[in-house]
């Protein structure tokens, strides 16, 4: 009985003892980073006047980030601001759309079995990277419900 619990002592020492170092490590990589942090905030509360962009530095932003989710993979879908004509198609109609991933659909941008049946491979690796919901659209195969719900 003692031998049993003399080895759970240094189990418990050991587990202790990695605990520390790794505190320490994580206390010591934290310590690092901070003063750049704090840096960084002085720069940004420093009270230098901010000049409004241009809007062709606007532009070239835009077009920049465009590129960079082209490189990340896929190609984002046509997505709109409402739906046409004020008239969202029920996207409950397709299996897999409930009504909770209907309004995260329409958070997105989109509203119509049209925008579903259009999307290409291309579309679904961008919505895989950028939504939640993309590898529902593979499972249930919600391109091809739409296509026939056109």
């Amino acid at each position: 009985m003692l031998e049993i619990a003399s080895q759970i002592t240094i189990c418990l020492l050991l587990a202790a003892l990695i605990g520390f170092i790794m505190g320490y490590i994580v206390g010591k990589s934290s310590r690092k980073k901070a003063p750049k942090e704090t840096a960084e905030a002085e720069t940004v509360n420093t009270k230098e006047e901010l000049k409004t962009p241009k809007s062709s530095a606007i532009e070239k932003v835009t077009e920049t980030l465009e590129a960079v989710e082209t490189q990340k993979g896929g190609i984002k879908p046509e997505l709109l601001n409402r739906a046409k004509d004020g008239k969202k198609d029920a996207l409950t109609q397709i299996k897999g759309i409930g009504p909770k991933m209907e309004a995260q659909l329409n958070e997105v941008g989109i509203y119509h079995f049209e925008q579903i049946a259009n999307w290409s491979e291309e579309n679904i690796k961008w919505l895989e990277q950028n939504t939640t919901f993309a590898h529902r659209a593979k499972k249930d195969l919600w391109i091809n419900q739409a296509k026939a719900l056109v």
